[in-house]
C-alpha cells in the first residue's frame, strides 16, 4: 500500500475480528484521527481453529488483510507473514499487536513521530511503556543475573540493552530481517526476549517512547490466566532462552532461580500443581509441546 509508514499484524485465536479489543481500539484511534488509516497497513492472522467471518468493508481501514491458519502456527507464523507483507509492501516498521491490547491515540501519534523523525539505523525497534496496575513490566534493563524495570518516565535510547513484550512493540522492518526473522522454535512463548536479545547482539538499539499503556500479564495470575501446558512449554522456552543467551548466570543459577520460584508459588500462590511443574523443571529441563494444539494454547502473549 502506497504511503502506509507501519505494518500493524493482530494475532486472534477463538476470537473474530469484530471481537477483538484491539480492532475495536484501533477503529476508535481511526475515528479520532481522519489520517491514521493512510499510515496503517493491518494483517489480521487468525489462529482459531474456524475461521471467522470477514469483510472488509465492515472495518475502515485503507488497507487489511485476513489470513486464517488452521494449523495454528503460532506467533511466529503470524509475525513471519507479516514480515513478508512488509518487505513487499516497502514498509519500514513492523507494529506486533495481542487481540486484547487496548492501543491508544498517543501510542500512533508517539510512534508516528519518531518514525518521521528518521530514527537513525541502529535503532531497531520503537517500544511503549507497559504497566500492570502501577507496575512496569516492559521495556526492562538487561541485567547479568535479573532484569530491572526503566524508570517511569525515561524516554530515548538507554545506555544498556533492553528487553521488551512483543504487544505494541514496532520493529524496524530490515533489522528483523537481518536476525532471519521471528525463529519458529520460540514459537510462543520467550519469543520477545529472544528477539530483542538477537537484535541487540549486533548492536542495534531499542528507542522507549514516551508513553504508558496498560497490559495484562498471564505470569501474575496462573491459574486463572495460563493453563498448565501452557506454562509447561513456557518452562521450556525460558530453558531454551537461558541456554542460547546465557542471561542470569546460566543453567545452574537457573535451577536455583526455578527452585525458589516453585516455594513462591506454594507458599504464596497455593498453587501445588504449578509448584511442582517448576520443581521438575529445575530437575530436568521440559521439552516444548510445539505448535498446533489449538485447545491448549491460546495465542494471549506474555
Amino acid at each position: 500500500m502506497a504511503g502506509a509508514r507501519v505494518q500493524c499484524v493482530v494475532v486472534l485465536y477463538q476470537c473474530g475480528p469484530g471481537e477483538s479489543e484491539t480492532i475495536r481500539s484501533l477503529i476508535a484511534c481511526l475515528n479520532q484521527s481522519s489520517d491514521l488509516a493512510q499510515q496503517l497497513a493491518v494483517l489480521i492472522y487468525d489462529n482459531s481453529p474456524v475461521e471467522h467471518p470477514f469483510v472488509p468493508a465492515d472495518f475502515p481501514f485503507t488497507s487489511i488483510e485476513y489470513h486464517h491458519d488452521a494449523h495454528n502456527g503460532g506467533l511466529t507464523s503470524a509475525y513471519n507473514h507479516a514480515l513478508a507483507l512488509a518487505d513487499s509492501g516497502r514498509i519500514d516498521w513492523l507494529l506486533l499487536l495481542d487481540q486484547d491490547t487496548l492501543v491508544e491515540i498517543g501510542l500512533f501519534s508517539s510512534l508516528l513521530q519518531e518514525i518521521e523523525s528518521t530514527p537513525p539505523q541502529r535503532v531497531c525497534a520503537l517500544v511503549p511503556r507497559l504497566v500492570y496496575g502501577s507496575t512496569m513490566i516492559s521495556p526492562l534493563t538487561v541485567g547479568s543475573f535479573q532484569n530491572r524495570p526503566i524508570a517511569q518516565n525515561f524516554s530515548g535510547i538507554p545506555a544498556s540493552r533492553l528487553t521488551a513484550l512483543n504487544s505494541a512493540a514496532c520493529l524496524r522492518t530490515e533489522a528483523v530481517k537481518r536476525i532471519g526473522g521471528f525463529p519458529k522454535e520460540y514459537w510462543l512463548d520467550y519469543l520477545d526476549h529472544i528477539v530483542f536479545h538477537r537484535l541487540q547482539a549486533g548492536g542495534d538499539q531499542v528507542f522507549v517512547l514516551d508513553i504508558s499503556i496498560q497490559h495484562g500479564l498471564s505470569l501474575m495470575n496462573l491459574e486463572t490466566e495460563m493453563s498448565q501446558p501452557r506454562y509447561e512449554n513456557f518452562l521450556a522456552a525460558e530453558w531454551a532462552f537461558i541456554k542460547e543467551t546465557g542471561w542470569g548466570g546460566g543453567s545452574l543459577v537457573h535451577r536455583i532461580r526455578l527452585l525458589k520460584r516453585s516455594i513462591v508459588h506454594l507458599l504464596t500462590q497455593n498453587s501445588r500443581s504449578y509448584a511442582l511443574l517448576t520443581l521438575k523443571s529445575s530437575i530436568r529441563q521440559p521439552i516444548s509441546h510445539g505448535n498446533g494444539d489449538h485447545e491448549r494454547f491460546p495465542l494471549n502473549t506474555l
